[in-house]
């Protein structure tokens, strides 16, 4: 096991390598059980947040009515959502609680942490991205509707989408 000390850097002075701006938790009792509270209230929500879009997901591939291109960009939309709750929403609060023991100990502290920026980053930037196609396809469904109907299919929102 691998323990790197506060390192300095420049005039900042770090913990465990990871970046000056992080806050770490005070090493009471208080701010313990707050994060324990945040991760009770989160876990759940982490959860709902995955099944509730799968539920979506899987509706709207089981039901052939529901399978058109602004649905198809919704179910993109969700499927962003489910790996949010699958993924980053507990790997923050995983990372939260080990940030008590930052100063004893630097056991995954700056893998734990990078793998959460990246996942946030990539699933941020997802649904922004869906965000901003969705509002292109709604604009442009509502600027014609008849050319839009014969010109969109599933197939090129898939296409434009990947």
């Amino acid at each position: 096991m691998v323990t790197r000390e506060m390192t300095n850097q420049g005039n900042a002075t770090t913990v465990c390598g990871l970046p000056p701006w992080i806050a770490f938790p005070a090493n009471d009792s208080a701010s313990y059980i707050n994060d324990v509270l945040a991760v009770g209230v989160n876990v759940p929500l982490g959860i709902f947040a995955f099944v509730s879009n799968l539920i979506i997901i899987v509706t709207v591939v089981k039901t052939p009515s529901l399978q058109k291109p602004s649905n198809i960009l919704l179910c993109i939309l969700a499927a962003i959502d489910c790996l949010v709750g699958l993924t980053s929403q507990p790997l923050f609060f995983i990372w939260r609680l080990m940030l008590h023991r930052a100063r004893q100990s630097c056991y995954l502290q700056t893998e734990l942490f990078e793998s959460r920026y990246v996942l946030n980053t990539l699933t941020l930037g997802g649904s922004f991205a869906i965000f901003t196609l969705i509002s292109f396809d709604r604009a442009r469904a509502l600027s014609d509707p008849m050319r839009y109907r014969t010109e969109v299919s599933n197939k090129g929102v898939l296409i434009i989408t990947c």
